[in-house]
């Protein structure tokens, strides 16, 4: 059996994962301000590493929330093994903020998944990219029906 982690563990590996992903903020001070500026509660940067180290523990609900709003995960993720995974990177930490959306924001965003996948794949396949687009689930880019992207005043309608 493996043993649960911790707030503070938890805490560390989104600080981590937001380092190594190249995503702000890095310190504590930074933390605390981007908290400050969604509108959070204040916490001081030795509060903030009180609670990554463990020498703090159990924090007040409304510091979890900022804290899980700030690095888009939910607040699951710090009290539920299953919803805590240990963060590897980017990818995880978007399925993790994919949870809070609705079906139809999941569907959305699964269509702009596979749209930049093809992208990626032709640009890798040595092809012009632009011609993988508007071949899709759900896709109108190009010259769908009803898509006036690129229509100026007195364009033609082809």
């Amino acid at each position: 059996m493996t043993r649960e982690r911790t707030f503070a563990e938890r805490l560390s590996a989104l600080i981590e994962a937001a380092r190594v992903d190249g995503r702000a903020p890095h310190s504590y001070r930074e933390i605390s301000a981007a908290v400050e500026r969604a509108g959070g509660p204040a916490m001081s940067p030795a509060y903030l590493q009180q609670l990554a180290t463990g020498k703090r523990v159990n924090p007040k609900i409304h510091y979890v929330e900022a804290l899980a709003k700030l690095f888009g995960v939910p607040v699951t993720y710090f009290f539920d093994e299953e919803a805590a995974t240990a963060p590897a990177g980017e990818a995880q930490l978007m399925a993790m903020r994919a949870q809070e959306l609705s079906p139809q924001g999941r569907r959305q965003v699964m269509d702009l998944l596979e749209l930049v996948e093809r992208y990626e794949r032709a640009e890798r396949e040595g092809r012009n990219p632009a011609d993988s687009e508007g071949r899709g689930p759900g896709h109108t880019a190009g010259r769908g029906p009803g898509n006036t992207a690129g229509r100026g005043p007195g364009s033609p309608v082809r």
